[in-house]
């Protein structure tokens, strides 16, 4: 997919519209495929946009005739070294945006075996437990839902750790969209300090006070309850709400099971498409990812399919994406229903989880990966990532003469994990992957609402097709929120629905 952001979306086929000859030789007119004239500032984003379809249908060509061609989705540690240590970040972006929508083959390690076999690798839809599928042939092919890096339609829905046979013993997961995690990733590491501050002070004036110490567990506003510290030490973690009790915050996955995007990316590649970096290699238990030797445990064939640098770059690239956001309504009547909606919201106590607002201090991101010898940058997001970039824009005190510090992140999310009750509740736990425990089946992170309008299906399992739908589904702690938005009139169910497809993505130009 070729994207140029900042446009209108448009769906652009061929050359109509570029001055292209036609097949006669003679020049087509400087019109749009709808017979309009071309806006001035439109015609060189798309000749940029067709120019670069073309060299990506010219890579496209080397990969299938080219076996050199096919592992060069992949990088080694050496290479990225030299493009962070230059600061190139918009080339690993390049190289991380290749790796991401490049569709693999056997030759680099996609699926699983017995090796050798003359036939291509096998499609297991659902996954045998930690080994995974293969379900896709791609990252974008589950990542494309609303535009590029998007989340996935109704019929990608993953399903994890089954028996690799029967349905009903997956786990089902509907594949997020992608936008603004780097952002997302400097608030929580923000949160997580503040935590984690607040228990190191109360370790210290316990010892120094020689008595039980309590401490209220608050960070950027979210309540995360307490905890209790003894004279000699000891944490009592049984008042801590809404998080793991190592005070560790985990903005990715719908059960938050990942505080860092390598470690997820090291796990997306394995257990969808069967590709194993070293490091998940490293960090297997003995038969996770197969019976085959220990260079080549899925048994396909290929030793050492990825190195460790390889999730480090696309956590990178992954950082580096745009913010979703908020475009409100051009007519009258529906920008009213958008402002009552916004208004609908707080009254109706969707807010007290879905924040609209968290802020971070800092742009200065580190991606770290796993294994023995890990390599790890900091990205200044505020300089080499993509635009919208957020900004602090604040101009000063409100009528109350409070002026709030750091960058605005409008996520809408308060990162931290409740319990649904029963309607939406799964049949087992599921075990964080850095051993930190488990998270209950009826208890889920507050999903971000940003970039909402194309980003459907919705919920954790993609069950709910509209926002009506999901809104109806929740239960637990939510419950007086569903119940208030049920019992509203048509009026103001539609204005909270109008608000809510206001959370969208910057328009792009797609060249397919």
């Amino acid at each position: 997919m070729t994207r140029v952001s900042g446009l209108l979306p448009v769906i652009w086929l061929g050359c109509a519209g570029l001055g292209c000859e036609g097949p006669g030789g003679e020049r087509s007119p400087q019109t749009s495929s709808f017979g309009r004239p071309l806006a001035t500032e439109v015609r060189p984003a798309l000749e940029a946009a067709v120019e670069l379809y073309l060299r990506q249908r010219g890579s496209a060509l080397r990969l299938a005739t080219d076996p050199n061609e096919r592992i060069g989705g992949f990088i080694g540690a050496e290479a990225l070294i030299q493009l962070a240590d230059r600061g190139e970040w918009s080339s690993i972006f390049t190289f991380g945006d290749e790796a991401f929508e490049a569709e693999l083959s056997g030759a680099q390690g996609l699926g699983r075996g017995p090796s050798p076999t003359p036939l291509p690798p096998e499609v297991r839809r659902i996954h045998d437990g930690d080994r995974g599928g293969l379900d896709a042939g791609s990252c974008r092919g589950c990542h494309a839902q609303g535009g590029a890096d998007g989340s996935g339609t109704a019929t990608q829905v993953a399903l994890f750790r089954g028996d690799g046979r029967h349905l009903s013993t997956a786990t089902r997961r509907d594949a997020p969209a992608l936008l603004g995690l780097g952002y997302l990733s400097l608030v929580a590491r923000e949160m997580e300090a503040e935590l984690q501050g607040r228990r190191a002070t109360a370790i210290r004036d316990a010892s120094d006070l020689g008595r039980r110490v309590t401490a209220r567990l608050r960070a950027k506003g979210i309540e995360f309850g307490e905890l209790s510290v003894e004279p000699d030490g000891t944490v009592d973690t049984s008042g801590v709400t809404g998080i793991s009790s190592d005070l560790r915050v985990r903005p990715f996955g719908h059960k938050g099971r990942f505080a860092e995007l390598a470690p997820l990316v090291d796990e997306a590649l394995a257990v969808h498409l069967g590709v194993q970096t070293a490091s998940r290699l490293e960090g297997g238990a003995p038969g996770a990812h197969g019976d085959g030797p220990p260079a080549d445990p899925d048994d396909d064939g290929i030793s050492f399919e990825a190195s460790n640098a390889q999730a480090v770059l696309m956590a990178i690239y992954l950082s580096l994406l745009p913010t979703p956001e908020i475009r409100p309504p051009r007519r009258a009547d529906l920008a009213l229903s958008f402002a009552r909606g916004r208004i609908l919201l707080d009254t109706m106590l969707c807010t007290s989880c879905h924040r609209p607002v968290l802020r971070f201090d800092d742009y200065d991101l580190r991606v770290t990966g796993a294994g023995a010898a890990p390599v790890s940058y900091v990205v200044d997001l505020e300089i080499a990532g993509l635009s919208p970039v957020p900004r602090a824009l604040d101009l000063g005190p409100d009528d109350e003469g409070f002026a709030p510090e750091g960058t605005p992140l409008l996520l809408f999310s308060d990162l931290r994990r409740h319990e649904m009750g029963p309607e939406l509740a799964e049949d087992s736990p599921e075990l964080l992957p850095d051993g930190a425990g488990q998270v209950e089946g009826s208890v889920f992170l507050t999903r971000p609402l940003w970039g909402l309008a194309d980003t459907a299906p919705y919920l954790h399992d993609g069950r709910a097709l509209t926002i009506d739908e999901a809104i109806r589904a929740h239960g637990g702690e939510a419950v007086v929120s569903r119940d208030a938005y049920a019992q509203a009139n048509d009026e103001d169910r539609g204005a909270v629905n109008v608000y809510l497809r206001s959370l969208t993505r910057a328009a792009e130009l797609v060249v397919e």
